[in-house]
């Protein structure tokens, strides 16, 4: 009962923490500056976030939602914007 108790309330951090990463994220990518690019690492940590706390929740939908769309275009937008 104390284990499944510490991952309800470690999910509920990582949810808070998430929000907050994809409001910067997406602030910083909103910007249209030079640093915008550098959103898509915020949504990205933000993405992990979510899919931790799906799997500790275990949310079978959010985990395939979060490791699917998210973290692809989360990678692709790093790739885009970062890398090339």
């Amino acid at each position: 009962m104390v284990l499944f108790s510490n991952h309800l309330a470690l999910a509920q951090r990582l949810k808070f923490s998430s929000t907050a990463c994809a409001i910067a994220g997406g602030i910083i990518l909103a910007s249209n500056t030079e640093i915008s690019g550098y959103g898509f690492l915020f949504l990205a940590v933000s993405s992990g976030q979510m899919l931790l706390s799906s799997i500790l929740l275990r949310d079978q939908s959010m985990t395939l939602y979060s490791a699917s769309l998210f973290i692809c275009v989360d990678c692709l937008g790093i790739f885009r914007w970062i890398l090339s």
